[in-house]
């Protein structure tokens, strides 16, 4: 057998072993997921996004896996789509995508090996499993952000920056990671990067990429809810108070 053949079988392995490690346990569906189903159900139902019919407030985090639950449960029933189960099954496939592109990430900076190990680990790693088969957006969002970094590490901005556009729309948190890379993009297009030492200026479709649909969603729920922020947010810092000494032990048990 070949190296590159042999290779190419592990990737395969990997990915199936993470897709049949969300298969096997079966949807363990969480409570805050049912809320982004809700809102999906009621897009469906023609009440539009919003979690009570009649009330414009905007309660989830996720719109675009709120989007995709909806477009799913277009062709698989209707408002009385098996949520659980598509978002279950979306998670499995994403999870098992996101090997493959951290093989690929690696493989950009000649480091095969660590790719493959990394992945292997995300494909059998607790949490990962426990969020995917809990039907939360997080599978989603993880594949996203691995992708970003993928194409701004390989000098591919326009792809970049639409897939970074993408997860911020699937959890606010993607901040903590476009921030950097946008000033890392910036010092590029001054002095180029590792893979081309050439500077890559910032083109109108890289803008474009990144900012319509980020900007349609800005546009549409700050007409239909008031505003992008949603009320969860709002919630949740009223809601969840812990001592100093408590809040700092959660961030290093988190980091």
């Amino acid at each position: 057998m070949s190296v590159r053949r042999a290779i190419l079988r592990a990737e395969v392995l990997i990915g199936a072993a993470a897709f049949l490690a969300r298969i096997v346990p079966g949807p363990r569906t969480i409570d805050d997921a049912f809320i982004t189903f809700r809102y999906a159900r009621n897009i469906l139902a023609g009440f539009g996004p919003v979690y009570n019919p009649g009330e414009a407030v905007l309660g989830t985090t996720t719109p675009l896996y709120m989007a995709l639950m909806a477009a799913l449960g277009l062709v698989s029933g209707g408002s009385h789509a098996p949520f659980p189960i598509l978002a279950w099954l979306v998670n499995a496939v994403a999870d098992a995508i996101t090997c493959w592109v951290l093989i690929r990430l690696a493989q950009a900076f000649g480091q095969r090996n660590a790719g493959l190990a990394a992945a292997a680990v995300w494909a059998v790693a607790p949490w990962s499993v426990t969020f995917a088969i809990g039907g939360m957006e997080t599978s989603v969002f993880v594949l996203l952000a691995s992708a970003t970094f993928y194409f701004h590490s390989t000098d591919r901005p326009i792809p970049a920056a639409l897939s970074g556009a993408l997860a911020l729309l699937t959890r606010p948190d993607a901040l903590l990671f476009l921030i950097p890379l946008a000033v890392d993009r910036m010092r590029r297009s001054l002095v180029g990067s590792r893979i081309n030492p050439q500077p890559l200026r910032i083109s109108a479709m890289e803008a474009a990429a990144f900012l319509a649909p980020v900007l349609a969603w800005v546009i549409f729920s700050t007409a239909v809810f008031g505003s992008p922020l949603p009320h969860s947010i709002t919630a949740k810092v009223a809601a969840y108070h812990l001592p100093r000494e408590a809040a700092l032990v959660r961030l290093l048990q988190h980091y």
